[in-house]
């Protein structure tokens, strides 16, 4: 079976978003301290902005499977992600040496910077659930997504390690992603 352009491209943003993710933190182990380097901080935007596409097209090619918990998954995923999107956007002008701590102190960005990065774990989960759900290949690839997504949360607890934690947890995410994107690729070959 041919794939189509729009497929080829699905499978792109999950496997580059899944490989930048992991780039990105490890050029973030090399910050002093603060949000990371300005390469990394870039890296994780492009990330973010992929894995928009990402959900949807893992929702578009495994929809009928995951049910009603994957299309849960998916919109927090993706409102979550977004508004991640946002908070990495600052993130890149501090680690370029600008003065942004006045941007989270109003009630809204402070609910933003709060509510967007839970709202993302929220859909990293429930996407990672539908697919262990499933008794197909890509059940690897969701369990991944949930690991990934705990250990990189549990980063903020880690104090000194909290680098290394966050890099760990974007190696099992972006392994996640590039496995469910690939399995998504061969399902269509088969």
């Amino acid at each position: 079976m041919k794939t189509t352009l729009l497929e080829r491209l699905g499978v792109l943003s999950c496997v580059v978003s899944g490989v930048l993710l992991f780039l990105a933190h490890v050029l973030n182990l090399g910050a002093s301290s603060g949000p990371g380097t300005v390469l990394g901080q870039t890296l994780v935007l492009s990330a973010h902005l992929l894995l928009v596409f990402a959900f949807f097209w893992l929702y578009a090619a495994y929809g009928s499977q995951i049910g009603l918990l994957g299309v849960l998954g998916m919109i927090s995923g993706i409102v979550g992600t977004i508004l991640v999107t946002v908070i990495v956007f600052v993130e890149v002008a501090s680690a370029s040496g600008k003065q942004v701590d006045a941007v989270f102190e109003t009630s809204i960005t402070r609910n933003l910077h709060t509510f967007g990065p839970l709202l993302f774990v929220l859909g990293m989960i429930l996407f990672g659930l539908s697919f262990l759900r499933l008794k197909a290949f890509p059940r690897g690839g969701g369990l991944l997504l949930i690991v990934g997504t705990m250990v990189f949360a549990s980063g903020g607890l880690a104090g000194d390690a909290e680098a290394f934690i966050s890099t760990l947890g974007a190696a099992f995410t972006g392994a996640g992603f590039v496995w469910l994107g690939m399995s998504s690729l061969k399902n269509r070959l088969c």
